[in-house]
């Protein structure tokens, strides 16, 4: 097992999970807010829609990084965007 850094031992599921958001949402790769975070135990659920593999791939990618002593269970599906998008006509 790898040792952790102070953001990852001895710290509430609570924090750990704001931490794991704030981080999904700040990164460059991920720029992510859509993306929910669950602990129990030692094994860290995210869940959520993105729209192409190499960004669940990234999400998970990220929170292993965080949280390296943890399981992380990717729930992430893969919801391409698709069509054009409308445009609102005014007036």
């Amino acid at each position: 097992m790898k040792g952790g850094g102070p953001a990852e031992r001895g710290q509430p599921d609570h924090y750990l999970v704001q931490h794991v958001r704030e981080a999904l949402a700040a990164d460059p790769r991920v720029g992510e807010l859509h993306v929910e975070v669950t602990m129990a135990g030692d094994r860290v659920f995210i869940t959520g829609a993105v729209p192409s593999e190499e960004r669940r791939t990234v999400i998970a990618a990220v929170v292993e990084e965080l949280l390296p002593d943890h399981e992380v269970s990717n729930h992430v599906t893969v919801e391409p965007i698709s069509g054009v998008p409308e445009v609102e006509q005014l007036g």
